[in-house]
């Protein structure tokens, strides 16, 4: 009995800090979004939310790179039910990505992708999928509003957002490996859950749904000819 209760503790500790990770990633991702949104010509951003079905957050998108270059970030996925509007989430994810010719040096960001429909939100009920393809990812537009010459609602299934050092401007993550991170999906709900499940049955709350308010109450302040 002596010898199980050092490990138990042990393993009840880990649980805690990996949970403690998990949430960290939804405060930071939270923080994204804040930073994000706080940019004056944040609109178009604001106007694709409205008209989408969901956002992904990576609060800390890393490039790094040396002739080869990589991408990592572990993040979440909130979806939107076109229908009641009642928002779902967090599924954690993984993105990871490579390239050749990159420069030298590790850059740092927060990437954020708006989901414009049912076709790209699958994608992320899946265990795993490239960006790309027949699902097709743009750099997301970025101004007061939506250009006229957008079509934001057919070119693109998602748009892609970066936010570094104070700037931010459409990203390009064409190719970009995403994966399910059951782990931290595990350690969050405190059960085996796939992200089809998250996404159709776990409504946002807590810290989660703090960013929901942030994006609902930006709507809500569209001028009323983006409405």
């Amino acid at each position: 009995m002596k010898k199980i209760l050092p490990v138990f503790i042990f393993v009840l500790l880990v649980a805690f800090s990996t949970f403690a990770a998990v949430a960290d990633i939804i405060t930071e991702s939270r923080l994204a979004i804040e930073e994000l949104l706080s940019k004056q010509d944040s609109g178009a951003f604001v106007q694709l939310v409205e008209q989408g079905q969901g956002v992904v957050i990576f609060p800390t998108f890393y490039k790094l790179g040396f002739v080869i270059g990589g991408q990592y970030g572990e993040g979440i996925v909130l979806r939107k039910d076109s229908q009641t509007g009642e928002w779902y989430g967090p599924a954690f994810v993984n993105i990871y990505g490579l390239s050749v010719g990159a420069q030298a040096g590790v850059q740092s960001a927060s990437l954020v992708l708006v989901v414009m429909n049912e076709q790209g939100m699958n994608g992320f009920m899946g265990n795993n999928f490239t960006l790309g393809g027949s699902l097709g990812v743009a750099a997301g537009p970025v101004g007061r509003q939506l250009s006229a010459d957008v079509d934001y609602r057919l070119k693109a299934s998602i748009y892609s957002y970066s936010v570094a050092k104070g700037f931010y401007a459409g990203a390009s993550i064409e190719g970009a490996y995403i994966r399910t991170n059951d782990y931290a999906n595990e350690a969050f709900y405190k059960e085996q859950i796939t992200p089809e499940q998250i996404l159709k049955e776990k409504k946002v709350e807590g810290e989660a749904k703090k960013i929901v308010e942030l994006l609902e109450d930006a709507v809500a302040n569209l001028p009323k000819e983006n409405q």
